[in-house]
């Protein structure tokens, strides 16, 4: 009789791991990521006063996307809107009577709007929503981009000591990783759906792409997850070769 029909399909390391303290390490991890990012952002000065409370954490939301490479789209939610990137002069007698024209003026141009329809023109400097690192306050734009790998690593050194055993292989790292990544992937894709901003009366959503949210988001978690559970497991691996020799 053949013996390997006993074996198991999956490796018992694999099928012993806490996935559960995994998944929702990668949720808390996002959330702690969401945090941090928000006093990065908001310190020394705080929002702006008055600012609406729901504004002001949409825009952390967006920002701490942003910090993943994660690009943002601008969606048209009502009908008939018409984007135009540039121009010096508009004539506004040739626009629909239900049509929105929204111009793109982030350059330092002016812009002149002829005809009885300007209230339809709306000047609108789309890079300031769409690159909000770059509008940030005084602060390096590489500060806004080390927030989300820095809690990564340190959240999968964490995940790594608290999950794996002391005798677990270093290549057992992988598993808190993975872990990790599936609860971050999965709270960034929910997250997108809270970070928009609706402008010009709710004709366009600027939200998070999220097929960039799922690449970026996964890749962020994996690689950095990675880094942090591999450090412990060096540093284990090391506490036991140190062991070894003193044994002898």
């Amino acid at each position: 009789m053949d013996d390997s029909e006993d074996e198991p399909l999956f490796d018992p390391r694999i099928t012993s791991y806490n996935w559960l303290a995994g998944v929702l390490g990668g949720v808390w991890t996002f959330i702690v990521g969401y945090l941090v990012m928000s006093v990065v952002a908001l310190l020394p000065d705080g929002p702006s006063e008055g600012a609406d409370p729901g504004t002001v954490l949409s825009e952390l939301g967006r920002i701490f996307y942003a910090a993943h490479n994660v690009a943002l789209e601008v969606r048209t939610i009502k009908d008939d809107v018409t984007f135009i990137d540039s121009g010096l002069t508009i004539d506004s007698s040739q626009i629909r009577p239900t049509e929105t024209v929204i111009v793109d003026v982030g350059s330092t141009q002016p812009l002149t709007i002829l005809g009885d329809n300007a209230d339809q023109v709306v000047p609108l400097n789309l890079g300031r929503f769409r690159e909000p690192l770059q509008y940030a306050q005084d602060k390096p734009e590489l500060l806004y981009y080390l927030v989300p790998i820095v809690v990564l690593v340190v959240a999968g050194a964490v995940l790594a000591s608290l999950t794996l055993d002391d005798t677990a292989s270093i290549h057992e790292a992988v598993l808190p990783a993975i872990g990790l990544s599936v609860g971050y992937t999965g709270v960034a894709i929910l997250g997108t759906f809270f970070a928009g901003l609706e402008l010009v009366d709710g004709a366009i959503l600027i939200a998070p792409s999220l097929g960039q949210t799922v690449v970026f988001a996964l890749a962020y978690s994996l690689l950095c997850g990675l880094v942090g559970s591999y450090l412990i497991g060096l540093w284990r691996d090391r506490d036991v070769q140190i062991g070894a020799l003193l044994d002898r």
